[in-house]
């Protein structure tokens, strides 16, 4: 195997539109060549080792050496043919792997310099020394009135002797800082920022009791959309379901949809949701009577089990 030879193949060919079948057989013709580019496998071991049939081995092959990247020479055994004798072109492969080296080296380079040939407009800020002088010398003034040294003035300063140091409470308090007002990202991140078509359906949507997600239901609203659906569309569905959840009485109870479930994948804004005819058909319109009849028993005083139907 010549480890050169085929570096210059995935180098050159696949930047000179060699894929597929055809980049993988040079790279098995590589694998097997000499520093001269001289390989003899047989179809039959290519096409087991790649995995390929032998139409399109043979196929490749000849649009290769059409193309200009090896010369096959055929070879013949007595009265039998043996393996073909492959010449890569390898004068060809090095110069144009020469190529697209150079062009990533090039920009490598650009790169670099890009990165680190503007330094940074800051610049580290020089300490001048105080203009007072030594900090820890006696000063005359210091020591009380008319330079007189009383017990008082000899007495240290806490501040200036006490082994805290005030730049670890400023160090506190703006990791406390930083703390809070990384707390408060997620309840900013979290809010979402819904489309006025989408809200003008939740506004329309009919209550249910328990959980209803509107992120859940703006999640599906948006799949909708991918999907090419007019948000009009599901705006008149939302409109004909509400209808029909205040004919049948189940708004504010648990039969009402899901709202990420109605704008989900079944598509139920789809449906016609038309209210039942027949007075009395369906269970949503017999709680209805049944709770109407229940608060005429509690106006009278009576029993809902005295009541005749």
């Amino acid at each position: 195997m010549s480890s050169k030879i085929l570096g210059n193949v995935w180098d050159a060919c696949a930047a000179h539109d060699v894929k597929g079948a055809k980049l993988m057989i040079m790279a098995r013709l590589a694998d097997y060549s000499n520093d001269d580019g001289v390989s003899y496998p047989s179809v039959e071991t290519i096409c087991r080792q790649l995995g390929l049939g032998e139409s399109t081995v043979r196929t490749a092959i000849s649009e290769l050496e059409s193309a200009g990247w090896l010369l096959r020479e055929s070879r013949r055994k007595g009265n039998r043919n043996t393996s073909n004798l492959y010449h890569l072109n390898a004068d060809r492969l090095e110069a144009l792997a020469r190529i697209e080296r150079d062009k990533v080296t090039a920009l490598k380079k650009q790169r670099w310099s890009e990165t680190y040939s503007h330094p940074s407009d800051s610049e580290p800020s020089k300490s001048e020394p105080s203009e007072s002088g030594p900090s820890n010398g006696f000063h005359p003034s210091d020591s009380g009135k008319n330079g007189v040294l009383t017990r008082q003035n000899l007495t240290p300063d806490p501040q200036v002797n006490s082994k805290h140091d005030p730049s670890v409470n400023s160090k506190h308090e703006s990791q406390d800082t930083g703390a809070s007002a990384k707390a408060s990202a997620p309840a900013r991140s979290a809010k979402q920022d819904y489309s006025p078509e989408f809200e003008t359906a939740w506004q329309a949507y009919p209550k249910r009791a328990g959980g209803n997600s509107k992120s859940g239901a703006f999640k599906a609203w948006k799949a909708r959309l991918k999907d090419g659906v007019k948000p009009e569309d599901m705006l008149a569905g939302v409109k004909r379901y509400a209808a029909y959840a205040r004919v049948t009485g189940s708004i504010g109870t648990q039969f009402v949809k899901q709202a990420a479930t109605f704008f989900g994948p079944d598509r139920h804004f789809e449906e016609s949701w038309q209210a039942p005819s027949a007075p009395g058909g369906g269970h949503n319109s017999t709680i209805a009577r049944l709770s109407g009849l229940g608060r005429m028993s509690d106006d009278f005083g009576e029993s809902g089990e005295n009541l005749n139907f």
